[in-house]
């Protein structure tokens, strides 16, 4: 198996799909997807009800077809048996296979271990994780005496630069 933080997380699956060995993926992204035919994911196991193995296991999906539900077929699994068993399991896939993102876009993932800089150019701390509201990305900040969460959005974080590991990071005033 690939390095843990080298795969992304990208859904879940915990239902089978009709009894010719699909499976139900509940993917995080439901606008687009890195994943097609052909893609190699690796799954890793969500409880000890599941057949795979702990560190996880690779596979390569045979098809997959997106829609209201996004319905995924592996290569060489054709039984809803062993589809019930090795459910429930996270999907995951490697990040280097992601396609580069456009000149204005980022991947939120690639934010994690930036060093976080005030204005002034002053170290202040490490973006550390991340969570998403449905409404926007809320970025998680280890400060020496404290960690704050705030949204992703140029008002607090109006430099980024990827290359040299950077964010700017304006810290809002509390009264």
């Amino acid at each position: 198996m690939m390095e843990e933080n080298n795969l992304i997380e990208l859904g879940i699956a915990n239902r089978p799909h009709g009894i010719k060995g699909g499976f139900l993926f509940k993917l995080y992204n439901t606008n687009e997807s890195v994943l097609s035919n052909g893609s190699i994911i690796t799954l890793v196991p969500e409880s000890s009800k599941s057949s795979i193995k702990e560190k996880g296991e690779q596979f390569e999906i045979e098809n997959i077809h997106f829609g209201n539900k996004t319905i995924c077929y592996l290569k060489d699994i054709k039984d809803r048996n062993i589809v019930e068993a090795m459910l429930p399991f996270k999907i995951m896939y490697s990040r280097q296979n992601f396609p580069s993102p456009k000149e204005d876009e980022v991947y939120v993932e690639d934010l994690i271990g930036l060093t976080v800089y005030d204005i002034d150019g002053y170290e202040m701390g490490k973006v550390v994780s991340y969570s998403d509201n449905g409404a926007q990305v809320i970025l998680k900040i280890k400060l020496k005496a404290e960690t704050v969460e705030l949204p992703f959005v140029k008002n607090f974080f109006p430099h980024l630069d990827i290359e040299k590991g950077r964010i700017t990071m304006i810290q809002p005033e509390f009264d």
